[in-house]
Formats: C-alpha cells, sequence, structure tokens
C-alpha cells in the first residue's frame, strides 16, 4: 500500500466517526460507503463495492440499543476492506480484521467520550455566561481530536503494518480459511434474523413470504426484487394516502351537516 493510499484511507476511517457530529446522518459510516471508497482509493472499486456490501449484510441487524456497546462499523468497516484489497483475499479476510477492530475502537469510543464528559461541565458554564464563541472552540476541538485518533490509527495499521498483515494473512492454514469463509456465509443470514428481530410484526408476514418465493423460485436480480418492493410500497403508499383523504372529507361533510343542524 502506498503512502498516499494510507493517507486517503485514514481520512475515510476518520470521517466516519464525524458523522452525525459534523457531517449529519449521511450513513458514510455504512460498510458499502466505505469499501466503495476504499475499492477507489486502491484501484478496484467493484471488489471494494462488493466487500462492502457483504459487510453491510453482515452488520445490517447490528444496532446498539439504550446502553449496549454497539460495534464501531465505521473503522472495522474501512480497515477491513482495506486489507482485503492489499492482500488480494475476500470478505473472509475482511470480517477476520474488520470485526476485531470494529470491538477494540468501540471501546477507544467510549474511552474518548469518558475523556469528553469533562469539557461539557466546562460548556455548560459556557452557556450560563452566554460565551458561543468558546462553546464553538470546544465542538471543533473534540472533532479535531476525534479525526487525528482514528485517522492516525488507521494508518499507522495500513501503512506501518503492511508487512506484518501479508505475514499473517498468507499464514491463515485451509481448516481456518474454510471457517472464516462458512463464517462469511452465516454472519449475513445472523444479520437478517437481527434486523427481523428488531422490526418483526405479524402484519409483515405476508411481504416476508411475497419477497422470498420470488427471490427463491424465479431467476430475477436482487435489483429486480428490490424495484417490486419499492412498487408494492408505492401502492400500499397511495391506497393508505387514498383512505386519509376520504376519511377527511367524510369528517368535513359531516361537521358541516352538524353545522347546519345547529
Amino acid at each position: 500500500m502506498s503512502l498516499l493510499q494510507a493517507l486517503l484511507i485514514g481520512c475515510v476511517a476518520a470521517l466516519t466517526q464525524l458523522e452525525g457530529d459534523w457531517l449529519g446522518e449521511c450513513k458514510l459510516r455504512e460498510p458499502i460507503i466505505t469499501g466503495c471508497l476504499v475499492g477507489l482509493i486502491m484501484g478496484d472499486l467493484r471488489k471494494g463495492l462488493i466487500i462492502g456490501a457483504e459487510l453491510q449484510v453482515m452488520w445490517m441487524g447490528a444496532t446498539n440499543i439504550g446502553p449496549t456497546a454497539g460495534l464501531d462499523i465505521g473503522t472495522g468497516g474501512t480497515i477491513g476492506a482495506a486489507i482485503a484489497l492489499m492482500t488480494g483475499t475476500g470478505v473472509e479476510v475482511a470480517i477476520a480484521f474488520g470485526l476485531p477492530v470494529a470491538i477494540i475502537m468501540q471501546f477507544l469510543n467510549m474511552l474518548k467520550m469518558t475523556a469528553f464528559s469533562g469539557l461539557m461541565h466546562k460548556v455548560d458554564s459556557y452557556i450560563d455566561e452566554l460565551k458561543e464563541k468558546a462553546i464553538v472552540r470546544i465542538h471543533y476541538l473534540c472533532g479535531f481530536f476525534t479525526f487525528s485518533i482514528y485517522f492516525t490509527f488507521t494508518f499507522v495499521a495500513l501503512y506501518f503494518g503492511n508487512s506484518v498483515i501479508n505475514v499473517v494473512v498468507s499464514g491463515i492454514p485451509a481448516w481456518a480459511n474454510a471457517g472464516l469463509g462458512a463464517v462469511a456465509v452465516i454472519l449475513p443470514a445472523m444479520g437478517f434474523a437481527l434486523l427481523l428481530n428488531m422490526i418483526w410484526e405479524t402484519k409483515l408476514i405476508p411481504f416476508f413470504i411475497l419477497g422470498f418465493i420470488i427471490s427463491a423460485y424465479t431467476q430475477l436480480t436482487m435489483i429486480a426484487v428490490t424495484a417490486i418492493a419499492v412498487a408494492v410500497a408505492w401502492i400500499i403508499y397511495i391506497i393508505k394516502s387514498d383512505q386519509i383523504k376520504d376519511t377527511k372529507l367524510t369528517t368535513t361533510s359531516s361537521t358541516e351537516v352538524n353545522e347546519w343542524e345547529d
């Protein structure tokens, strides 16, 4: 990996941490986006997008709820995709490196937020004193500090750990590669299962059955199946909108009749 590539990938990993703070909810942290960007940087957009999509399916249901610690999918997905492309392997290596990184970086994020809690008391006092510029300075200071941490970690791991990564990947035995390949197949199913566990309702069962039949018993691509799902959702939206309009018209007419009777 060249110096420029390591610098750019470090920027991608760092920017995923600024989503929600400086960049808004732009979904930059999602593996399918970071995989695409890493593939573009490393000259293999197609493979980067494929690896990112496979990681996306795996992590689709990995959502932190309440006080439970989630996974840092931004940094994990970025580094996992970069290592897979760098070593010429597939999603199994991306998972082998990306998953531990996602866990480690989430704990680092917890330590960072704990450190920032001291600054929040300072911000409270600035609010009472109406010192707006001081509050803005602290906001940007926290952002630059976050960017620096994640950029440095990713850059050092990929650029200076290049030879170590290659040795580790080449030293993985065949049985471990086979196991990682099996995990790569199972984890997407688990991701969907976790997602369904959160959104599952009885009224969604017919749509699930319809989607399964189309996917399992036809030769349609996922894009075609998605287009059918969008069309079905659009039809339901139109029907619901018409029902709401009819209800409002009926209510308005009843009100006008009652007013005339009074």
